[in-house]
């Protein structure tokens, strides 16, 4: 239907804008941490292990809370947290403190993990089970789209603009990708609480 089409084309473009603000910090980081923070590749490693520590953490209880209050709005939560980590690591420098960057990273990745543990079903939710190959060819056409076209569109602006693009950059597209989940309607499942006698039915 019209309405699910609608909300399934907000849902890939919410998916592209926060791969190209995600993978455009991964991609360049090293660089980054080198020129911008004046750190080795020792340190660009730590954060991006204290990104995936957050993530791995995070997927189980991410995927509770979403059973609890829904799919979208834990995104919502968690696109949330991404941009916030990304913003507040645009204002940081040599002189800022290395705990800082380490804990906007680990709020990145706890984000990062509740945004990708809910996207996927949402997509496949929207389908019907002999479609869902297809649905699941257009949520990796929209971040593999995403991951090719950052790191060229982050490099060049990042050559013309300075460095210090970056997270401001991966910033602005993750919160774009909040503008568009607002609009989506549909994928979103919440189990229905079963009371009184029914919740001694035991049939199969």
């Amino acid at each position: 239907p019209a309405p699910v089409k609608r909300s399934l084309g907000f849902l890939l473009a919410s998916i592209a804008l926060w791969f190209i603000g995600y993978n455009g910090v991964t991609t360049w980081f090293t660089t980054y941490v080198s020129e911008v923070m004046g750190q080795g590749l020792g340190g660009a490693s730590t954060c991006l292990l204290i990104a995936t520590a957050g993530a791995i953490v995070s997927y189980i209880p991410v995927g509770q809370i979403a059973s609890k209050i829904g799919r979208k709005k834990t995104i919502l939560g968690g696109v949330v947290m991404l941009a916030t980590a990304f913003g507040v690591a645009a204002f940081l420098n040599a002189e800022s403190p290395t705990m800082l960057m380490n804990a906007m990273f680990c709020l990145a990745g706890i984000g990062w993990a509740t945004i990708n543990v809910n996207s996927f079903p949402m997509v496949v939710e929207m389908c019907s089970g002999s479609d869902v190959g297809r649905y699941t060819g257009f949520y990796y056409t929209a971040s593999m789209a995403a991951q090719v076209i950052t790191p060229m569109f982050s490099g060049f602006l990042m050559d013309k603009v300075g460095m210090t693009v970056l997270f401001p950059y991966a910033a602005i597209f993750v919160a774009g990708a909040f503008v568009t989940m607002l609009f989506v309607r549909h994928g979103d499942s919440r189990p229905i609480a079963v009371m009184g006698l029914e919740a001694l039915d035991m049939d199969d």
